[in-house]
């Protein structure tokens, strides 16, 4: 499984921490100071992160209501306002989770459907082909969002950008 963003960050701060601060010359006060500084980087990201997604719809859900409740007390709306009111926003649902519970809930669900596989291959084997080709499509879009998640690191870089692969998946395709 690949490792999180958080996994990754932990992995570089403990490198950084473990390996470049003890090779730093005894006089590197400098040097000294931005490992510091870059572990403290670090440090805040790998603390919110994985809470930036929920921030984001808390904070947009609040601004909507109150942009909603001070153009019901409003003369007149400037065009803006009533454009934004109309976007599609979050529901504040998407809220509730944490990203490390979604993480959890998925790989559980990746482990129950490896089981139900052995289970359905352990049948009459009438389902088997369907099973497979459901199986080979979650693969399909899976190596394509990792493929993309990835490209930034060199190996991919033909897969198009996350947003794309992932707003084509919240569509359907």
């Amino acid at each position: 499984m690949i490792p999180g963003v958080t996994q990754q960050l932990e992995a570089i701060k403990r490198t950084l921490m473990a390996s470049v601060t003890p090779a730093l010359p005894a006089d590197a006060g400098f040097a000294r100071q931005q490992v510091l500084l870059i572990g403290a980087a670090l440090d805040f990201l790998i603390e919110c992160h994985a809470h930036e997604y929920r921030y984001a719809v808390v904070e947009n859900t609040e601004y909507r209501t109150l942009l909603k409740e001070l153009a019901g007390r409003a003369s007149s709306l400037p065009p803006d306002v009533a454009d934004v009111l109309a976007e599609q926003g979050p529901a504040p649902s998407d809220a509730q989770l944490p990203l490390q519970t979604v993480t959890e809930q998925t790989r559980r669900m990746k482990v129950l459907s490896e089981r139900l596989y052995a289970d359905v291959a352990a049948g009459d084997g009438a389902d088997i082909p369907a099973v497979l080709d459901l199986q080979a499509k979650t693969a399909e879009r899976q190596v394509e969002r990792e493929a993309s998640w990835f490209r930034r690191a060199g190996f991919t870089m033909d897969a198009p950008p996350i947003n794309v692969v992932l707003g084509s998946s919240a569509a359907g395709a």
